[in-house]
């Protein structure tokens, strides 16, 4: 493995790691990280008999599962993934077996809001739903990948599905967004890349992947270029870059070894690296895109397997001591999970403007109306030492449609309704008619009878005088 000259070249990872101890971490088989972390908490996939759930702890009280922590139980199945909101670092989702996505409001001060009840409850998949993946500039958009072969997006605050992306023949792996959020590229096993306009669901461009039908994962670049992390035809472990403009040639294949655990690829769009973890593997491996091609770097080594790894956003790393990347390894044989700073040795102690470049902030470019409309734009990015002095105060989510009812029921049940009021409408019309003939045929029956009686009087008058009725 070709070794590339770069100031990246020395990255490593502290070998004494702090710890959370006592974290039953899920021993699914479901081939996701289970770990999603933002500056304020750490979130697990947890071990647990009937139903499913996830830890949250915060990441400045590192140690023992303690009164700080929150256990989140309220899901009718296991959970697959957990992510958390880019915009809002107390919103979190996580996708479950039993085909529904919970959004879920972790409080600064309390952990998880008082009832213990989601936020908002995303209904439509038919099947167990694998993997969440917020958009990367519009606020509130999520997109979810089921068992059920679609990708759906969705409005959080409103339940509602935007759009979905279907031609899925077999599992779908991994997906991921363009930079700008106008297209997602995803992998799957059916061995083919696929990348979807993300407004209409429309296939813009489809073609082979990876040749063994193993797990693999994409990260789509800002260069516009797809990297892809998977097996070979000879089930070895390598990196691959496409052009998505023509997806029958691979720009370049990178072997990495011939373990069997499927890797992890992690990127960071701001320093052009990228970080990749093998599931049951002791090791995070780091390589540089540049020129359109894949450099090893380096690699953290250590004794423990790993189930996965959570990455910390930029906007959460120590630029005191140079740190470009903190891993959350998850280490399920001893309950730990392992924080692992990834810095860059400088002598100098001043600030390293060339590694904490203009980052993804806490603002997003589009609502989701906009982005709904069809807008698209590149995430806003600010000065690193900005974001890392701007105080990150606890965000609410209001949802729009709390109950978290099926918006295709929801249509439905207008549609009857308005059915229904149209049948009123029109018994009513009938019933009017119908009480304006009664009073014709009362009005007739009085004059009738009128009629009758004046009759009958002079009957009677006629027999007085004696004079035979007939």
């Amino acid at each position: 493995m070709a070794v590339r000259t770069s100031k990246f070249r020395h990255i490593f990872g502290d070998r004494n790691v702090k710890s959370y101890n006592g974290v039953p971490i899920s021993k699914n088989a479901h081939e996701q990280d289970f770990c999603s972390v933002n500056p304020k908490f750490v979130a697990v996939v947890a071990e647990q008999i009937g139903g499913g759930a996830f830890f949250v702890m915060k990441t400045d009280r590192i140690g023992g599962i303690d009164a700080s922590s929150c256990k989140i139980s309220k899901h009718n199945g296991a959970v697959y993934d957990i992510r958390w909101n880019p915009f809002n670092d107390n919103l979190i989702g996580s996708a479950c077996d039993d085909g529904l996505i919970r959004l879920w409001n972790i409080t600064d001060e309390k952990g998880v809001e008082s009832n213990h009840s989601p936020v908002q409850t995303l209904k439509g998949h038919g099947k167990r739903v694998g993997g969440l993946m917020w958009h990367p500039s519009a606020d509130n958009i999520l997109a979810s990948s089921s068992y059920d072969n679609t990708v759906k997006l969705w409005n959080a605050e409103t339940a509602q599905q935007v759009s979905e992306l279907s031609s899925f023949t077999n599992q779908i792996t991994d997906m991921s967004f363009t930079a700008d959020g106008s297209q997602i590229g995803t992998t799957c096993k059916d061995r083919k890349l696929r990348i979807f306009d993300s407004h209409t669901g429309e296939i813009v461009v489809e073609g082979l992947g990876h040749d063994n039908m193993k797990v693999s994962r994409l990260r789509m670049l800002k260069d516009g270029n797809i990297l892809t992390a998977g097996f070979s035809s000879m089930s070895s472990r390598c990196l691959r870059l496409y052009d998505p403009r023509n997806l029958s040639t691979k720009l370049e294949e990178l072997p990495i070894d011939s373990a069997t655990g499927s890797l992890f690829p992690y990127y960071d769009p701001d320093l052009n690296l990228v970080y990749i973890a093998g599931k049951g593997d002791a090791n995070i491996k780091f390589f540089e895109l540049a020129s359109g091609s894949v450099y090893y770097l380096n690699q953290y080594n250590s004794s423990d397997a790993q189930r996965g790894i959570g990455m910390m956003p930029k906007r959460g790393l120590d630029s005191n001591i140079n740190e470009v990347a903190r891993a959350y390894k998850l280490n399920v044989a001893k309950k730990l999970v392992n924080v692992i700073p990834l810095k860059v040795s400088r002598q100098s102690k001043s600030f390293a403007e060339d590694l904490y470049v203009d980052t993804a902030g806490y603002t997003p470019a589009l609502t989701a109306e906009q982005f709904i409309a069809g807008e698209n734009k590149l995430p806003i990015t600010v000065p690193f030492l900005e974001l890392q002095a701007a105080n990150s105060t606890s965000k609410g989510f209001t949802a729009s449609n709390s109950n978290g009812a099926d918006p295709k029921e929801v249509e439905a049940l207008k549609a009857e309704i308005a059915a229904l009021k149209s049948a009123v409408s029109e018994k009513s019309a009938t019933i009017e008619a119908k009480t304006s003939r009664i009073e014709e045929l009362e009005a007739e029956n009085k004059d009738l009878n009128e009629e009758l009686d004046k009759v009958r009087g002079e009957i009677a008058e006629l027999q007085k005088n004696g004079v035979d009725s007939d």
